[in-house]
């Protein structure tokens, strides 16, 4: 967190700051980017287009003429892009963005020479073997370049093989788990990756860092909201019973339950990342208005033409109770920090 951007809009909520100088006083301790920043990121956005667009054309020309090129003329001619990316990688060196963006390049158009060996070579063997292969071809790369994007694309095709090997994770559906496996992954890729950014500050990149803690919450917050419309009341079997049983679906809920707290504290008390307290707090959202919209689903409230109105103002009530505790949050976090600040200088 920004502690000194936090300790001035504090200032400026109690009154010490004027509002009308806090855009100055905010970039004065830098914390709007300055120009050299906004160059900086549109060098390395333009890039990262250059590269992917580059990548594709290669892609798309073995598409566009497959039929008109000889086996030899397509494995020339990948070959020939791998070598030339792997060029620019020795050439410019993994210091430079150069090369950092060459190795990127190197890793698209090995999957695309995956893809032409399997196409001309057909062996009858499933589509997730190839990105199971290609992600397994770039782990020494990942590790060489230390780019925070590869790691995330090398995570992606993880996902994808795993998915592709699950088959659509229709051999988990009966338990209520359909992004168990996607959920176990990215997590255990999370936990791995933050423990070593807590001990090497290079491979602190927090926007991947948050990318993937968006993943991790996305499987979970799927599986818990099926598993709010899944649920089954006893009722429904025994009449005379009106309680939740264990089936699929409170088991979903139970996990998600235990996400939320694991999350919740490290974010909280360790790394001290509010913008993951934000994405636990969304989930809470979708996941309670599921459950309203259940509720009012099964008892039939929408008979009446006043619970539309009804229902939208609990929503509304939810989202204003979630983001108030999360203002609560985010004041008594930069507190900590300024405190801590002051600790140090004394």
């Amino acid at each position: 967190m920004n502690s000194h951007r936090l300790q001035l809009l504090l200032w400026a909520e109690q009154g010490a700051l004027d509002s009308a100088r806090l855009p100055d006083a905010l970039r004065f301790v830098g914390a709007f980017p300055t120009a050299d920043d906004w160059r900086q990121f549109a060098d390395w956005l333009l890039l990262a287009l250059a590269v992917l667009a580059l990548s594709s054309g290669v892609i798309f020309f073995f598409a566009y003429n497959w039929d008109a090129l000889g086996r030899f003329s397509r494995f020339a001619l990948a070959e020939g892009a791998l070598a030339l990316a792997l060029f620019g990688v020795w050439r410019l060196g993994l210091e430079r963005s150069g090369g950092q963006a060459s190795l990127f390049a190197a890793a698209l158009c090995l999957g695309a020479l995956l893809a032409l060996l399997g196409q001309t070579y057909q062996t009858g063997a499933d589509i997730w073997e190839l990105f199971a292969f290609w992600c397994a071809l770039l782990l020494p790369w990942a590790l060489l370049g230390r780019q925070a994007l590869l790691w995330l694309f090398l995570l992606a095709l993880f996902n994808v093989a795993l998915y592709l090997y699950l088959g659509g994770a229709s051999r988990l559906r009966f338990l209520g788990f359909d992004w168990l496996p996607h959920f176990a992954a990215n997590l255990v890729a999370l936990a791995l990756w933050e423990g070593v950014a807590w001990r090497l500050a290079e491979w602190n990149r927090r926007w991947a860092l948050r990318l993937t803690a968006l993943a991790v919450t996305l499987c979970v917050t799927y599986d818990a909201v099926v598993g709010v419309w899944v649920v089954k009341r006893a009722h429904d079997f025994y009449p005379e019973v009106d309680a939740l049983i264990f089936y699929p679906g409170v088991d979903a809920l139970i996990l998600w339950a235990l996400w939320a707290a694991g999350f919740g504290y490290f974010y909280r008390c360790r790394a001290r990342d509010f913008f993951m307290l934000v994405a636990v707090a969304a989930s809470f959202l979708l996941l309670a208005n599921s459950a309203l919209i259940r509720v009012i689903a099964e008892n039939r409230l929408f008979d009446g033409i006043g619970t539309l109105p009804l229902a939208g103002m609990l929503m509304i009530g939810i989202a204003l109770g979630v983001g108030v505790g999360l203002w609560r949050v985010y004041k008594n976090m930069a507190r900590e920090d300024m405190q801590k600040i002051a600790g140090e200088s004394a």
